[in-house]
């Protein structure tokens, strides 16, 4: 059996919500960056109780671990995983 030289990577992918409900980041895989090097986007909004972003603080473009990283640090301080929700005006 041939085994693939390398795995592909599962970037974090999906919107956390802050425990005070008043931020959520967005983590975004960059189609653009090479499979052996995967970067993520992170995009941190100020959002309303129910996750509906309102206004954008900061984007970020982050290699693979630092991506992974952050997710895992936000998990481990009660963010959590929520479906995005789209202001129009915002948008």
């Amino acid at each position: 059996m041939i085994k693939p030289a390398r795995e592909v990577l599962q970037s974090p992918k999906g919107c956390l919500i802050s425990p005070t409900r008043e931020f959520c980041m967005f983590f975004i895989g960059d189609p653009r960056s090479a499979t052996d090097f995967p970067t993520v986007i992170t995009q941190l909004w100020y959002c309303l109780e129910d996750g509906t972003r309102t206004k954008l603080k900061n984007t970020r473009i982050l290699d693979f671990q630092a991506a992974h990283e952050t997710w895992n640090e936000l998990l481990s301080q009660d963010w959590e995983l929520v479906e995005p929700q789209i202001n129009n005006q915002a948008a």
